[in-house]
């Protein structure tokens, strides 16, 4: 039988469910996020290539991701038209994905690993993930499955190849990607497909004079399974303690770990006009780099379930949550409201309760970066929700958006 979790509401904080006692506490809900690594293509012939590599390394994380960057964030260009070959290429010559986990495991200079990150990262009792207490019964492993599923496993690494390119060439490739469809749709007789609509949509978006920060992004997974996660504890797990050199070197010299590769995408910002603000160009520059890696992460995650992150409701009646514009939302916007579970096996699962949408009769929290610099006077800071479907619910719910929503 299952029995829902309470720990987003009682075991880490005490929200009231009253909308006014909601805003006066304004709780910090703790969850499972996925984790993030990002990583550039570096082109130094390219304009401001030097600006917005800058920009990219002392970028922001997106919030809803943890952190896990690793120290190279760069690589070098290939000059190839396509840099996929490149990408791949350097993330298996230097070792990434076993990187990745040994930063899981607060690997240190000794070849010791400990649970402290995946405690803190995963509200988990320090003491249920002592591995060789774990391994011995059976609700241990459960646990160790458990981390393994819930949090190693939501591992992304994210690879930005940018450039500065002027709003006509842009517009001219999308309106070349719109002939070719439309006269591929126009054959099949499906003049008004979707795809269509979106690439009209992306034309009319950068039309005009002036320049935008365009990214291509790749996104990898962590592949971590039963394999290697039981190779991993069995053949390399050892603290500072019980660590010998034969486990540090297995460890360094393994070939196991692997990323599998989820797709790719193009967005893009606008970089504003200096004629219109008082900030440099190389400002302008920043600005649109950070806002073109939020917008190809929406697009990728409306097309990969797995890379879509779960927020949690910041109030339950009226229902609200910490989202807005960065993420993508409009006035079509839906979600499905989740209850965490834990299952018989002692694994987490994610219910769906319930069905919100955007109200439409509100305005949606404008969260980009910057823009609290170009509206200063905004009071917004949460987007407002009407239930589809769904009994009540109460902040520390998690809301996912729908596919494609």
């Amino acid at each position: 039988m299952k029995k829902t979790i309470t720990l987003l509401l009682t075991l880490f904080v005490t929200i009231p469910y009253t909308y006014a006692q909601t805003q006066a506490v304004n709780p910090e809900v703790k969850y499972r996020r996925s984790s993030l690594y990002t990583l550039m293509i570096h082109d130094e012939s390219r304009p401001y290539a030097e600006v917005i590599r800058a920009s990219f390394e002392k970028g922001p994380i997106p919030e809803k991701f943890n952190n896990h960057n690793l120290g190279n964030r760069v690589i070098p260009t290939s000059n190839a038209k396509d840099e996929s070959q490149n990408i791949t290429a350097f993330l298996a010559d230097n070792n990434v994905a076993r990187d990745i986990v040994a930063k899981w495991f607060n690997r240190s200079a000794k070849g010791g690993f400990n649970m402290d990150m995946i405690a803190e990262r995963g509200k988990y009792d320090a003491n249920a993930l002592d591995i060789a207490k774990a391994k011995a019964s059976q609700r241990g492993l459960e646990t160790l499955a458990d981390a393994g599923e819930e949090l190693i496993k939501n591992t992304f690494i994210l690879v930005n190849d940018y450039n500065y390119v002027s709003k006509e060439e842009v517009a001219k490739k999308a309106s070349g990607w719109l002939n070719a469809i439309g006269s591929v749709a126009s054959s099949a007789g499906l003049g008004d497909v979707s795809t269509t609509t979106t690439l009209t949509s992306a034309a009319v978006t950068v039309a005009g004079k002036g320049y935008v920060v365009k990214t291509t992004a790749h996104l990898y997974r962590l592949v971590w399974d039963e394999e290697t996660a039981a190779i991993f504890y069995n053949d390399y797990w050892a603290d500072d303690k019980t660590i010998t050199p034969e486990k540090r070197k297995a460890f360094e010299e393994s070939t196991i770990f692997k990323l599998e590769y989820i797709g790719s995408d193009t967005s893009w910002a606008d970089v504003q006009s200096s004629v219109f603000t008082k900030k440099t160009e190389e400002e302008l520059i920043e600005k649109a780099t950070v806002k073109a890696v939020d917008a190809v992460i929406v697009k990728l995650q409306k097309n990969h379930d797995e890379f879509k992150t779960k927020t949690p409701l910041f109030s339950g009646e009226p229902i609200s949550a910490k989202i807005g514009l960065k993420e993508g939302l409009t006035d079509k916007s839906k979600f499905d409201v989740l209850e965490q579970v834990v299952n018989k096996e002692g694994k987490t699962e994610y219910v769906v309760v319930g069905t919100i949408k955007v109200d439409d009769k509100l305005p949606i929290w404008d969260n980009r970066y910057g823009a609290d610099e170009e509206n200063p006077n905004s009071t917004e800071d949460r987007t407002y929700f009407k239930k589809v479907s769904g009994k009540d619910f109460y902040p520390g719910m998690l809301i996912v958006q729908k596919k494609g929503k």
